[in-house]
C-alpha cells in the first residue's frame, strides 16, 4: 500500500523539501513558466520585475514579494533566506543598488540562477548551519521557511542577532486555518479537510503566520506592521492548481488506503475541475519588525 511519507526528523524534513523544489523546476516547461509569471503578477510582482528577472528565477511557488514593501533602500545590506532561485535576491539587488549587498542562502543551491554582482550567494541551513555574520544587516527576509522548521521559535530569535541596529525582520508564512475549515460542496469538502488537516505535525506548522507578530513582541522589536493577502483559488488557474493538481496524486492513495470510496474520489475529482468551482485559498501573511536603534 503507498501512503504519504512524513518526516520523522529535521534531516527528512529538509530532505522532502529539496525534493519538493527539485520537482518544480526540473518538470517546468512553457506553460509552466506563463503560469509561474501569471502567479507572481498576483501576489505583486511588476511586469519590469518580471521581465528583468532571469530565466527559470521565478518557480511560482512564492507567497509575496519583499521589495513590493518598499523597506530596501540603496546601499542596503539584505539577506534572504530560503531563496529558492534567486529571484527575490535578484530584484533587491536591483533596489539596493551597486552599493548594497544581499547575500542569498538555501540549503539547495541547484536550481539558483546567476546572479548580479552585488549578490553573494551561499549554501547554507539557518536553523544548524554555522551563524551568519551578527548585527550585520538591514533587512533579514524568510518566506515560507519557519512552517518548515522544527525550532522555528529558536530560528526568529537568531534572525533578531543578524540586524543591524534599527534594521528590519521580515518574514512571510501563511494561515491554513480558514483553508481547511472553509465550507465546500460535498465529498470534496470532507477530502479537502483530510488532505489539509494531514498537513499539520510536530514537525510543521501551517499557520505559523499567525504566530510571528507574538514572537516579534516577545523580542523586543517595535513598530510591528503585518499585511496579509488572500486569493480565490480555481482549476487551471495558477492560485489553485498547485493544491488541486496535488490532490489529484493525493486522492488514489487515499482510495487506495480505504480512507475514502473509489466513488467520492471520482465524484471530488470532478467537482474541484468544474470550470465554475472557486474556493478561498490559504492566507499569506507578511509580518515586519525593527530592531530597536539603541
Amino acid at each position: 500500500m503507498t501512503t504519504n511519507r512524513r518526516p520523522e526528523d529535521a534531516d527528512q524534513l529538509r530532505e522532502l523539501v529539496r525534493e519538493g523544489y527539485t520537482r518544480v523546476a526540473e518538470q517546468r516547461g512553457e506553460s509552466d513558466a506563463d503560469r509561474a509569471d501569471a502567479a507572481a503578477r498576483r501576489i505583486g510582482y511588476s511586469e519590469d520585475e518580471l521581465e528583468a528577472a532571469p530565466e527559470g528565477a521565478n518557480l511560482g511557488v512564492g507567497c509575496g514579494n519583499p521589495t513590493a514593501i518598499d523597506r530596501l533602500q540603496p546601499g542596503e545590506t539584505v539577506v534572504d533566506l530560503g531563496s529558492g532561485a534567486g529571484m527575490d535576491a535578484f530584484l533587491a539587488a536591483r533596489q539596493v543598488g551597486p552599493d548594497g549587498r544581499v547575500m542569498s542562502t538555501d540549503i539547495d543551491l541547484r536550481f539558483h540562477r546567476a546572479m548580479a554582482v552585488n549578490v553573494i550567494v551561499r549554501e547554507h541551513d539557518i536553523e544548524h548551519g554555522p551563524p551568519l555574520p551578527a548585527s550585520h544587516f538591514d533587512v533579514v527576509h524568510a518566506r515560507a521557511v519557519l512552517q518548515h522548521l522544527a525550532t522555528r521559535e529558536e530560528v526568529m530569535g537568531r534572525l533578531v542577532t543578524l540586524l543591524k541596529p534599527g534594521g528590519w525582520l521580515v518574514i512571510e508564512d501563511g494561515n491554513f486555518m480558514e483553508f481547511a475549515a472553509q465550507a465546500l460542496p460535498e465529498p470534496y469538502g470532507t477530502i479537502h479537510r483530510l488532505v489539509a488537516g494531514a498537513s499539520r505535525e510536530k514537525w510543521r506548522e501551517p499557520n505559523v503566520g499567525l504566530l510571528v507578530v507574538g514572537w516579534m513582541r516577545d523580542l523586543a522589536l517595535v513598530d510591528i506592521d503585518i499585511d496579509g493577502d488572500v486569493m480565490a483559488m480555481r482549476p487551471d488557474r495558477p492560485s489553485g492548481e498547485w493544491w488541486f493538481l496535488a490532490l489529484e496524486r493525493v486522492i488514489p492513495r487515499l482510495v487506495e488506503a480505504e480512507v475514502i470510496t473509489e466513488t467520492d474520489a471520482e465524484i471530488a475529482m470532478a467537482q474541484m475541475r468544474e470550470p465554475s468551482f472557486v474556493m478561498l485559498g490559504p492566507t499569506s501573511i507578511a509580518t515586519m519588525g525593527r530592531r530597536p536603534a539603541t
